[in-house]
């Protein structure tokens, strides 16, 4: 093709790509990596430290609602099930750097479920701008060495490289630029901090909800919802 104003031959425009499905819609780009999965499905490990009376499991519905349409396999983690404990005892930090660092029965199970999955996803709503103490117990204690990452010769060596989607969907009571001016320690550790133990080619997502004042909460939960579903059927 010929430029009119300078007489040179021009490139023909490019087409843009067309994007079909909930990859496309969302701009996830994740239609390849679901093609690469047996039947399209993912599996998901859904860690919910979200305490069940809020919204009376308004939250927990809707996100396993949005997993279920997509036909995930969904291994939930509850942590207000069972006897799981926050803290890190004196015996499990004595075996944090042994060759068997969960030693405790209530997180025995957790580190070969997490290893399996291919999409983690946490839920929680925010205390003090950050994570809840059980979800930052549950990442102490979980993400141990010889699960989360290996020390090989002194160097960080990732452990879950089979986590390729990563997912946090957080419930704020404060505003947005409050939960920015304090640094939005929940978000930092969760998608930036545990970027260094999955897989390097990992999609990283965040789902919040912000400021649920009662005058401004009904719209803000129904874009909060609308992008809780485009986000988990688009894994």
């Amino acid at each position: 093709m010929q430029d009119a104003r300078t007489g040179a031959e021009s490139s023909p425009p490019r087409s843009r790509p067309r994007h079909s499905g909930a990859a496309g819609r969302t701009g996830l780009a994740g239609g390849r990596w679901l093609r690469d999965c047996q039947n399209g499905a993912v599996r998901v490990v859904l860690v919910l430290a979200d305490e069940p009376d809020i919204d009376d499991g308004g939250l927990r519905r809707a996100v396993e609602a949005a997993l279920a349409t997509a036909d995930h396999d969904v291994d939930v983690i509850d942590l207000h099930e069972g006897d799981f404990n926050a803290a890190m005892t004196t015996a499990g930090r004595r075996a944090y750097h042994s060759g068997q660092p969960l030693v405790e029965p209530d997180v025995a199970d957790f580190g070969p479920r997490v290893s399996a999955a291919e999409a983690l996803v946490f839920v929680h709503r925010a205390s003090w701008t950050g994570m809840p103490p059980r979800l930052k117990g549950f990442v102490d204690r979980t993400f141990v060495p010889g699960v989360g990452f290996h020390l090989v010769e002194g160097k960080l060596k990732r452990g879950l490289v089979g986590v390729r989607r990563l997912v946090v969907i957080a419930i704020h009571d404060r505003s947005r630029s409050e939960v920015f001016r304090n640094r939005d320690g929940g978000r930092r550790i969760l998608l930036r901090t545990m970027r260094l133990i999955v897989n390097p080619r990992c999609r990283r997502r965040y789902v919040a909800l912000y400021d649920t004042r009662p005058e401004r909460v009904a719209a803000a939960r129904r874009r909060f919802a609308a992008k809780l579903d485009r986000v988990l059927v688009g894994l």
